[in-house]
């Protein structure tokens, strides 16, 4: 009779335009697409990050809720916080993320043939380099038959933009304003490679002269590296080719060669990545 009573009551109450209780798969998508809208405002202010309410503004969320979607995509490593500015960065995971996605729109898989060819001409390693804000995360490498291997990098590995030949030729290559910001807010980071802001505006002034990237032992003594800068189908420089080896590999006219190859395998890859980036 209880049951009967309440359900009575529950048909009533709907019938007469009572508030239904939220659905539940509603809900989640509306908590996933705001989330996305915070994710977009943050890339939008990866250089000099954002405040909370410059991500209010941006996504038009209340304080609490912004608040609360940021404080669980840094627990979750897709946002970063900066203890100093309290400022929010794109985070560590995303980089791993984009690393997967490389692949799914053929950075990955369509460079495969060209490094090999890079690979087969120079003996030497080469590198496939991906930028995810203010980071590098290499996303393939293709090993050479020198006896002498450069491993430098690791696939999913990351550098702050400027610290190594690809990374170096990525930053080079960006428009100047967002470039010297880079510069600007990453001597900490740069450190952490030996490396100064000084030192790699130098090297991206040198590099935007010569055309391509060069690390001549700066962050491992004894191993050189050359990069060139890919760009997606709007101009924008979101990648990088380079070839690493010991220095005296790298030298003279065999330096020439290995750039020439680089250059050609990028302007093969642009074409192929055009219609998709």
């Amino acid at each position: 009779m209880v049951r009967r009573t309440a359900l009575t009551f529950v048909s009533m109450a709907a019938q007469k335009g009572a508030p239904k209780a939220p659905d539940k798969d509603t809900s989640t998508v509306q908590s996933i697409t705001r989330a996305a809208q915070v994710l977009d405002a943050v890339a939008e202010h990866s250089v000099s990050g954002a405040g909370l309410a410059t991500l209010v503004a941006a996504t038009g969320l209340n304080r609490a809720t912004c608040h609360r979607i940021l404080k669980s995509l840094v627990e979750t490593g897709l946002v970063d916080q900066d203890p100093e500015t309290t400022h929010y960065f794109p985070g560590i995971k995303l980089v791993e993320i984009a690393a997967t996605a490389s692949n799914r729109y053929g950075l990955a898989r369509q460079s495969q043939d060209g490094r090999a060819r890079i690979a087969e001409r120079t003996a030497d390693t080469v590198f496939l380099t991906l930028r995810v804000g203010r980071e590098a995360v290499c996303v393939a490498r293709t090993e050479g038959s020198f006896p002498i291997k450069t491993l430098t990098l690791n696939v999913g590995d990351t550098r702050p933009l400027g610290v190594g030949a690809g990374s170096l030729a990525i930053l080079a290559f960006l428009d100047a304003a967002e470039r010297d910001a880079l510069l600007d807010e990453g001597a900490s980071a740069f450190a952490r490679y030996g490396a100064s802001a000084e030192g790699l505006a130098e090297d991206a002034a040198k590099a935007k002269t010569l055309g391509y990237a060069l690390d001549d032992g700066r962050i491992i003594p004894g191993i050189t590296g050359i990069g060139v800068p890919l760009r997606g189908g709007r101009g924008d420089v979101v990648a990088a080719l380079s070839v690493a080896a010991i220095s005296s590999r790298l030298a003279g006219t065999r330096r020439t060669n290995v750039v020439t190859w680089l250059l050609e395998e990028a302007g093969r890859l642009e074409e192929d990545l055009a219609p998709i980036l």
